[in-house]
């Protein structure tokens, strides 16, 4: 079912919510924590940017999520709201957030603002209002596929809101091919196995990322673990073994209305 979002009043509850947490003054960055990454950047990694994450294959979806949010906690502090806004569709074929979930992966569900919305024209419009409510920590735009209204122009209308807020813009494409836009970074995620922390424990989340664009640098590649309780990512090594060649890109699903297929 399609969801209205009243968006003064989604901009009059966060304010309440962040009552005494003062604006940036000033356009800064954050950091991976790791040397070998954080030297493709000049000085950081932009806050006030558009950083654009895309998952290898569908079942990468998971993973690229994952990233998404990590990159979040990274750039917010520990106080601060992240809106999440999606459409629809895309929470339709992917699910919804899970509070153990994100609980497991850092986030306190108090912090996270879910907006869905009917269209990707819905999404980047609740985008380019949220990205200016005080006391955003961060925003994550989740469209699906590759829709015809995110195109360059929109994409630097984001751009130049996060510039002005220094909040950053996190887009979530799945289903999604890169195009041409404004995005600062691009990643693309793949799942990789976690290690153990031993008795057969579940180990922490680990990411294959690639850093595909990089407009404060140069691109490079590297196995991600984040650890959710610090709040930090540790590069690790990957593993021993043959590695079976895979297309970069899968051709997006196509939106289908009313009916999905199971």
């Amino acid at each position: 079912m399609a969801t209205t979002v009243d968006l003064t009043a989604l901009r009059r509850d966060i304010a309440s919510l962040s009552a005494g947490i003062s604006p940036a003054a000033k356009r800064s960055a954050f950091a991976f924590g790791i040397e070998t990454l954080d030297r493709m950047f000049r000085h950081g990694i932009e806050r006030g940017a558009v950083h654009e994450v895309f998952a290898d294959e569908a079942g990468d979806a998971g993973a690229a999520t994952g990233f998404v949010i990590a990159l979040a906690l990274r750039a917010a502090s520990n106080q601060s709201l992240i809106l999440w806004l999606e459409e629809d569709f895309a929470a339709q074929e992917h699910g919804f957030p899970y509070a153990p979930g994100l609980r497991h992966i850092g986030l306190d569900p108090q912090r996270l603002v879910i907006v869905r919305c009917a269209t990707p024209q819905d999404v980047l419009k609740a985008a380019a209002d949220s990205l200016g409510i005080r006391g955003t920590g961060a925003v994550i735009i989740a469209p699906w596929s590759n829709p015809k209204c995110l195109d360059l122009t929109a994409s630097r209308k984001l751009l130049l809101s996060a510039q002005q807020t220094n909040v950053p813009a996190f887009l979530l494409r799945l289903g999604a091919q890169p195009t041409e836009n404004a995005a600062t970074t691009r990643w693309l995620i793949r799942s990789a196995a976690s290690q153990s922390s031993g008795a057969n424990a579940p180990g922490h989340p680990v990411f294959d990322a690639t850093l595909i664009r990089n407009r404060q640098g140069m691109t490079g590649h590297w196995i991600l673990q984040w650890e959710s309780e610090d709040h930090v990512f540790r590069q690790i090594e990957p593993l021993s073994g043959n590695v079976v060649p895979a297309p970069a890109y899968r051709p997006p699903q196509t939106r289908k209305s009313g009916t999905r297929s199971y």
